[in-house]
């Protein structure tokens, strides 16, 4: 049977929910001094929306540059409460976390049968390396896992499943103001409804669960259609320029697998056994439309990304990660227990259970000491070092109305308080033509930007130091002014990173401009 709400909660249920809670906490104490430069850009974002500036990345400049708008709100208030924005994104993400496990359980309880089961699934979530990694790094993925995994355990309560349509229209539209993952998450539970109103109870589910989405994500539409003066937010053009390309394609779509694979093969693997395997078993009496929606979501999501051509980093897909982790403890179980178990079979689920969570815990423990803590490490301590000072020395020495242009807007931006031109388009969508015709790096060299902006620095990355001025016909109009490495720029680019800094002097290149026209 299925857990069924005022079901005792089992001694072994709590030990598997403290294990989980005291593991997590043990690992993210080495890890919670994160940060990233897109942290910063949210910071930026909260910052002037707190001090009634508006929901922008510059000053006076409205553009839909921020994906994750309720991540945003939630630092607002955090600072408008007297703290610090990146403190208050820390404290948001540690309970987001804690809150994972606690609702990974409530998950389990809801679809297994095995409370042991239960508890080992719950454990093995809390030692998930990538959720570890974006803990407390004051990025939204931690609450975007909290609330799909919230969504997901209204969406299995009851005895059918999709019989709390107006809990889980809620928390799952809040997961789509939180990452665009659950956007589309978001538009299949939409269909799933339409599919089932084939009665007078399906209509009521269909109108339930769709009211409070269109008041939620409908209203925050709204909102940016009339503020950004789009419903889509520039990321969805900025990301996916340049990658179009089968061998990109592909590329990104091995990436996604090793991804997955280093923390979750265990259990995908588990997966593929138990539908090739027990598939006789696996038969459920339960609505066929709802149980299918998870399994749709988990598989289309990274094939989306790959269609668009988006460089998928571990947290796109961690939203996904703990659904995919629950469809594989559910159909091992069923599997392993049949429809009639004995209690025998019990134990024997147990002890096999005990098996795939100790390789993958194993697993994720391995992720985590060989390349998530000396990845957080360096990366933070580089990027103190290079981007947070330099942003630190723009605020205090550039001049107030000084434009800075660089492929890294976050630190920049938010340490400088002045405005930014983007070279990866995400606040400048005036970028995102330029960089359908050619590499970011040819743009930057031949300073095709001049057209719309002419920013009085620029910070140029590349492998070694002052590239730019090499590689640029108009190297003589940069002035450098310094610069410093970063040791990576993430687990996917591990080699370092130089940040070179210049003045622009652009009468001449106005006069070395006009000589080359001439």
């Amino acid at each position: 049977m299925i857990f069924e709400r005022g079901e005792p909660v089992t001694w072994i249920e709590r030990a598997g929910v403290v294990t989980g809670l005291v593991l997590v906490c043990a690992l993210m104490w080495p890890v919670r001094g994160y940060i990233t430069d897109d942290t910063f850009i949210h910071l930026q974002y909260a910052k002037h929306l707190a001090d009634g500036t508006g929901l922008v990345f510059n000053r006076g400049e409205p553009v839909y540059g921020c994906t994750s708008p309720l991540w945003v709100a939630l630092i607002a208030d955090g600072i408008m409460l007297g703290l610090n924005g990146l403190t208050a994104a820390r404290l948001l993400g540690l309970l987001a976390t804690l809150a994972s496990v606690g609702l990974f359980m409530q998950l389990m309880r809801r679809t297994l049968r095995s409370p042991a089961m239960r508890a080992l699934a719950t454990v093995t979530w809390a030692s998930h390396a990538w959720m570890i990694r974006w803990s407390l790094s004051g990025m939204e993925t931690p609450l975007a896992v909290a609330l799909t995994l919230a969504g997901f355990v209204a969406f299995t309560e009851g005895r059918q499943w999709g019989a709390r349509p107006v809990r889980t229209g809620t928390l799952w539209a809040l997961a789509a103001l939180t990452r665009p993952e659950a956007v589309y998450l978001l538009v299949l539970w939409a269909v799933f409804l339409v599919i089932d109103a084939q009665n007078r109870a399906g209509l009521r589910r269909l109108v339930a669960g769709l009211i409070p989405p269109a008041v939620i994500y409908g209203s925050w539409l709204m909102f940016a259609r009339v503020y950004f003066h789009t419903f889509w937010p520039q990321t969805l053009s900025a990301k996916a320029v340049g990658g179009e390309a089968l061998a990109v394609r592909l590329a990104n779509l091995w990436r996604q697998a090793r991804i997955v694979g280093a923390t979750d093969g265990v259990l995908v693997l588990l997966l593929v056994l138990a539908l090739l395997i027990g598939i006789p078993r696996l038969r459920s009496p339960r609505l066929a439309g709802h149980q299918l929606l998870p399994w749709v979501w988990v598989v289309s999501v990274p094939l989306l990304y790959v269609a668009r051509g988006v460089p998928v980093i571990s947290r796109y897909l961690l939203p996904l990660l703990p659904v995919l982790a629950w469809l594989a403890w559910r159909a091992a179980e069923q599997w392993w227990l049949g429809d009639a178990p004995k209690p025998s079979s019990f134990r024997l689920a147990t002890a096999l259970g005990g098996i795939v969570a100790a390789l993958a815990i194993s697993a994720n423990l391995a992720v985590y000491r060989s390349t998530v803590v000396p990845q957080v490490t360096s990366f933070s301590s580089g990027l103190e070092g290079s981007l947070v000072k330099w942003g630190k020395w723009f605020g205090e020495y550039a001049p107030a109305d000084a434009r800075i242009a660089t492929p890294d807007i976050g630190a920049i931006g938010y340490f400088s308080d002045r405005r930014v031109v983007d070279f990866a388009g995400l606040v400048t969508p005036e970028m995102v033509p330029l960089l359908a015709n050619e590499t970011q790096e040819d743009m930057i060299a031949h300073l095709r930007f001049a057209s719309f902006s002419r920013p009085e620095f620029i910070v140029d990355r590349a492998s070694t130091a002052y590239d730019l001025k090499r590689r640029s016909p108009f190297g003589s109009c940069l002035v450098p002014i310094g610069q410093a490495t970063l040791p990576n720029l993430g687990i996917a680019h591990p080699d370092s990173t130089v940040y070179t800094f210049y003045r622009v002097d652009w009468p001449l290149y106005d006069a070395q401009a006009d000589s080359t026209t001439d």
